[in-house]
């Protein structure tokens, strides 16, 4: 059983975390990182055009569209190097159905997504590396099967959003500068190389999204870890040099007045046509002033308690003795870190979304990895009990917690962000805590039921109003008309109306309107696994009075 789980974790001593590898078991670590990589493949990258596009994504849309004409400032509050790699993965898929039937193009819901589900895929060999380096082969090993089949994990990484991108350059920041730690100790000289990659990689993270307060996090920790570090530290020229460099070629529309100008009115709320946000069925001010008002301080760590696979909780619950036997070791400290430096600050701000949980997820994933192995490990090594019961204890354990954790996304699929675990689903419906678990889902098939069913000239509302008009032109209704409901309510003197209401959308400025249609029949529902994703509303006007049914 993986050579008596690695000879009980090397005696859960405070030996070495790494250790040497024979051909044959070589080729098994090989072979099993090959499963978790397809595993997370397929997780990630089936079926990405299931639902529709997000108002977020339509943001990534547009700025591909102004990328093919060259203008590269549109949605320039982000960074470009997610949206560079929609335009390629756009491109090429353009190339392909130019040469196939329709029935066997790629819809562009997958040609937007593919890089980030690439991304998310990716991001298991980084976790990987980076956790074989500190912790040993198989808690890597344990970890990146975690993340393969993570079912929140998978949720953040099948949307177009900067996320993915950010957590796979930092992860691989830190492999490198990891690398260069332990040969600087014989050979500062040769560590360069890898102090100038973390700085590389560091670069591109700032590029894939503007959060540059993962760089102090990561500098804390290795204050903490190493103050006097000697001539093992980074060269400032090319540590920094390379994260400049790799920074500026892929983002080069930071050069641009027009990025300034753009940023600074975001900043300032210019962008902004609604407000608040809803959590738990109650609306919230997010604005940054507020903070830490705002969305309650305990949102992450409910997201962690009702979204997170309980058998997963268990395994993270077990490795969190390991974070505290072995506090000194230099990977248990980054850990630590990592929970405390991104979990306390994203609490008290008064903006929360899931997709930030995104590296809270993969430093649990970490921790249940170890915990699944310290466990098995702990087992083995209980002399008082007969070699075959602690082998047979230790396999049930390791099934029970494959189960759960195979199971998790396949219970959700293809509406991953949904999932809720035992915990969750007792205490509210899937989409009623985080109403952003249904990301738009429905719009697409909101809007085709509309196209068929609304007369000449008819308004349709939402507050996805870009995905609306996205998908009207696939329609051949062209005299359809969108409207924003907050920016513009519910216009008075339109004889038909089709109002599209999303639990994620409400907003201080259309609460009381869509209070009042739901006190009505709606013409349509639609739902996203077992959430309520969308609901129509047809509002004709005969006379004076409207009726709503």
């Amino acid at each position: 059983m993986a050579t008596a789980i690695a000879h009980a974790w090397s005696l859960r001593s405070g030996l070495s975390p790494t250790f040497g590898l024979s051909l044959p078991i070589a080729r098994l670590r090989a072979a099993a990182l090959a499963v978790v990589l397809v595993a997370a493949g397929v997780n990630r990258m089936s079926h990405l055009a299931t639902y529709g596009f997000s108002q977020d994504e339509m943001n990534k849309v547009h700025a591909v569209e102004e990328y093919e004409h060259g203008r590269f400032g549109a949605n320039a509050e982000h960074p470009m190097l997610m949206k560079v790699a929609m335009w390629g993965s756009v491109a090429l898929s353009q190339a392909w159905n130019a040469g196939v039937a329709p029935a066997h193009g790629i819809p562009l819901e997958t040609a937007i997504r593919v890089p980030n589900a690439l991304a998310g895929t990716a991001t298991t060999l980084a976790l990987f590396a980076v956790v074989e380096l500190l912790f040993g082969t198989l808690p890597a090993l344990a970890a990146s099967a975690v993340w393969a089949f993570d079912v929140n994990a998978i949720g953040i990484n099948r949307i177009g959003k900067e996320d993915t991108f950010l957590l796979l350059f930092f992860l691989l920041a830190v492999w490198c500068y990891e690398q260069a730690k332990q040969r600087g100790v014989s050979d500062p000289s040769g560590a360069q190389r890898w102090y100038t990659g973390s700085g590389a990689a560091f670069g591109l993270m700032l590029a894939s999204k503007y959060m540059p307060h993962y760089l102090g996090i990561y500098a804390l920790f290795n204050t903490v870890t190493d103050p006097e570090p000697g001539r093992n530290r980074p060269s400032r020229r090319w540590h920094f040099g390379a994260m400049a460099a790799a920074f500026a070629a892929a983002n080069i529309a930071i050069f641009f007045p027009d990025t300034w100008r753009y940023c600074v009115a975001y900043v300032q709320g210019g962008m902004l046509v609604h407000h608040g946000s809803p959590y738990a069925g109650q609306l919230y001010v997010t604005n940054i002033p507020v903070s830490p008002l705002g969305l309650p301080a305990t949102f992450y760590l409910r997201i962690i308690a009702t979204k997170v696979p309980v058998v997963v909780l268990a395994a993270a619950f077990a490795g969190a003795i390991e974070l505290v036997r072995r506090r000194h070791e230099r990977g248990f400290v980054l850990l630590r870190v990592l929970l405390l430096f991104v979990l306390l600050p994203y609490s008290f701000m008064a903006a929360k979304f899931v997709r930030y949980a995104l590296p809270l997820f993969a430093v649990l994933d970490i921790v249940a990895g170890i915990g699944i192995v310290s466990g098995a490990a702990w087992l083995l090594r209980k002399g008082w009990l007969p070699r075959p019961v602690r082998v047979v204890t230790a396999c049930a354990a390791i099934a029970v917690f494959a189960t759960g954790v195979i199971t998790a996304p396949a219970s959700a699929a293809p509406f991953f962000a949904t999932f809720q675990n035992v915990i969750g689903e007792h205490l509210a419906p899937a989409g009623a805590t985080f109403p952003e678990e249904t990301y738009d889902s429905g719009v697409r098939e909101a809007v085709s039921a509309i196209a068929g069913a609304a007369g000449a000239g008819a308004l349709i509302v939402s507050d996805a109003p870009d995905v609306v008009a996205h998908y009207l032109k696939g329609t051949t209704r062209p005299d359809l008309r969108v409207g924003s409901l907050s920016a513009h309510g519910i216009p008075s003197r339109e004889s038909e109306l089709w109002v599209i209401v999303q639990d994620e959308h409400l907003t201080f400025e259309n609460e009381l309107l869509v209070r009042q249609l739901r006190g009505t029949v709606p013409w349509l529902e639609i739902t996203a696994g077992n959430a309520r994703a969308a609901q129509v509303f047809r509002i004709e006007r005969r006379t004076r009075c409207c009726e709503a049914s």
